[in-house]
């Protein structure tokens, strides 16, 4: 008797009036013997009629045991889960080594100081403006923080635009005010809006235009874009405290415990 027909006797003898914890077994058999010959050219090792009874087989098995199927997807979500938080846990590693080293991202509070603090900002973002003015109260409080600014624009094209032109901003060494003066703008963002608290600050226009689609910007907005996903971040606000990713808007009482 040929193999196939060996694996189908063995696969019936498996859920043929045996108790249920026999029939556990049927799945297994058959992927030992779709392993065994081939992997997933093992179909053609069989008839078309041996390869319909182990469809049945298996479809009987998951009909009568709907468990099995709900066990597999929950191991698969723990396991996506674990493997979620590991490379979450890399990226925040990764994060907090490089941006130690950083000179060129912007920033809030004191250069040098021991204690830092990452945000991942959008202009657009009401919960953003509502958190800034107890961070800086905290800024105000301690001057042992840094503030790092990942400009995370998510909320449509005017987002965009108003974090080229913090960080273009930001080459002329004024992120800060630029910054502050965003913050505290009340209404949805426009192309005037964004101008105007740049001008208010006396940023050179023009440079603030040529330099808003630099290659340095451009390249600023995909790392932190890049970082962003590596950590698992899709909206904004989000901080990064140490080895802590906390998303959403927080009270500075929280920052400062953290």
């Amino acid at each position: 008797m040929d193999a196939p027909q060996n694996v189908l006797l063995k696969l019936n003898s498996l859920t043929e009036g045996k108790p249920m914890k026999r029939i556990k077994r049927l799945l297994a058999a058959v992927m030992t013997f779709f392993l065994s010959t081939g992997g997933l050219n093992a179909a053609d090792a069989l008839s078309a009629a041996q390869q319909e009874a182990v469809k049945e087989l298996v479809k009987s098995y998951l009909v009568e045991n709907p468990g099995v199927v709900i066990d597999a997807i929950q191991a698969w979500k723990l396991k996506q889960a674990a493997a979620q938080e590991e490379q979450q846990r890399k990226a925040l590693v990764a994060l907090n080594e490089t941006l130690k080293q950083d000179t060129t991202t912007p920033f809030l509070g004191n250069e040098n100081a021991q204690s830092f603090i990452v945000e991942f900002s959008d202009y657009n973002c009401p919960y953003c403006k509502r958190t800034y003015p107890g961070i800086k109260e905290l800024l105000a409080a301690d001057g042992d923080i840094k503030i790092i600014m990942m400009e995370f624009p998510v909320l449509g094209p005017m987002s965009e635009y108003a974090a080229k032109a913090a960080l273009a901003a930001n080459i002329q060494g004024k992120y800060a005010a630029f910054h502050e003066g965003m913050m505290d703008t009340g209404t949805r963002l426009d192309e005037k809006g964004v101008l105007g608290v740049a001008q208010k600050i006396g940023l050179d226009m023009a440079k603030l235009r040529q330099d808003m689609n630099s290659p340095e910007v451009l390249r600023q907005l995909e790392n932190n874009a890049l970082m962003a996903r590596m950590l698992g971040i899709t909206g904004t606000p989000a901080f990064v405290i140490g080895d802590q990713l906390v998303p959403g808007a927080i009270g500075k009482d929280k920052i400062k415990a953290l």
